[in-house]
Order: C-alpha cells, then sequence, then structure tokens
C-alpha cells in the first residue's frame, strides 16, 4: 500500500513540472518568430550597408513564388518574402520545441539551437535554394558569409524555446505545486 501511495505522489509531482503540448507548441512559435525575426532584421541591416538595399533578401526570398520577377515586383514579393521566412520558422520552432523540455538548461537549448540551424543553413544553401529558389540562391551565393552567420542568429534565437516552455507552462506548474487532496500522504 505504502508503494502505491509513493507511486502516485511521484506522478503526481512529475507531472507538476512537465510541459502541456500547447505550451511546447507556443514556445515553438514564439522562438520560431525570435529566431525568423533575428534572421530577418541581420539580413536587412547587412544588406543596406552593403549597398545592395535592405529589402533585396526578402524580394529574393519572394523568388519562391515569383521567380525572377521578384526582384521588380514590388511590396508584394517583399511580403511574401517575410511569410515564406516566419512560416518555416515557425515550423522549425514547433518541431524543436517538441523536443525541449522546460529543464533543458540555456546553454543545452544554444548549443542544439545553433547545430539546427547550421544543418538548416547547409541544406538550403546546397541543396534546397539552387533546386527550388534559385532566384534567392544566387543572391546568397554574393555573401556566404552573412547568410551562415543569419543562421547562427536563427540558432540563437531557437535557443530561446526552453525559456518560453517554462513561461507558458507557469500556470500549470503553480497550479499542481499546490497542495492537492486527491494526493495521498505519504505512509512512514
Amino acid at each position: 500500500m505504502a508503494e502505491q501511495v509513493q507511486a502516485v505522489n511521484r506522478e503526481a509531482s512529475e507531472s507538476a513540472y512537465r510541459a502541456s503540448a500547447g505550451a511546447k507548441l507556443a514556445a515553438g512559435i514564439a522562438a520560431g518568430l525570435v529566431g525568423g525575426i533575428l534572421m530577418i532584421g541581420f539580413m536587412m541591416v547587412y544588406a543596406d550597408r552593403t549597398g545592395a538595399g535592405a529589402t533585396t533578401l526578402l524580394k529574393a526570398l519572394g523568388g519562391l513564388i515569383y521567380g525572377l520577377e521578384a526582384m521588380v515586383a514590388g511590396p508584394t514579393a517583399i511580403l511574401a518574402g517575410v511569410v515564406i521566412q516566419l512560416g518555416f520558422s515557425i515550423v522549425i520552432g514547433i518541431l524543436f520545441a517538441m523536443c525541449m523540455s522546460r529543464e533543458t538548461s540555456t546553454v543545452a537549448a544554444l548549443f542544439a539551437g545553433i547545430i539546427v540551424a547550421i544543418a538548416i543553413w547547409a541544406a538550403m544553401y546546397w541543396y534546397v535554394l539552387p533546386l527550388e529558389n534559385p532566384t534567392m540562391a544566387a543572391r546568397t551565393a554574393l555573401i556566404p558569409q552573412a547568410y551562415f552567420i543569419a543562421h547562427v542568429l536563427f540558432g540563437v534565437g531557437l535557443a530561446t524555446t526552453p525559456s518560453f516552455i517554462r513561461t507558458f507552462s507557469r500556470e500549470r506548474r503553480h497550479r499542481n505545486t499546490m497542495p492537492a487532496r486527491h494526493i495521498l500522504p505519504t505512509v512512514p
């Protein structure tokens, strides 16, 4: 009987620290947005400082939809580029969050985020962009270091995931850590 009571108490205390799927989903969306915004911001500043024009890479990303015409399509191609970047960032953020927990350390999350971002950079730079968006591939080939740094910044954004998980599951933790009537007292 005492073993059953301890098992119930252990299960109740562990569930108080488990993040719900909803908290992970929200954290993935938030971290993906942070990473995507860091990436877009860096690339816009870099392109502007080098004289390419702040929105050039967003237009090139819009080339996934508009092809080469994206470079002259104006605001429509820019909006398409932003939506594509943030959409992919959110999807990757959600997938990353499903692999994280609220107990993941900041250093571990940073390491994992940067590794994932470098893997994405390699796949995008050498395989996906040349096949699916030659307009963007031609632009990133001119600035390979900046494109790499932008992906590392995306990884830094992904590293915020455990913090967001803790934030979005805080209400559940407080509710579950309060004394509950359904938890049986430990029998000595």
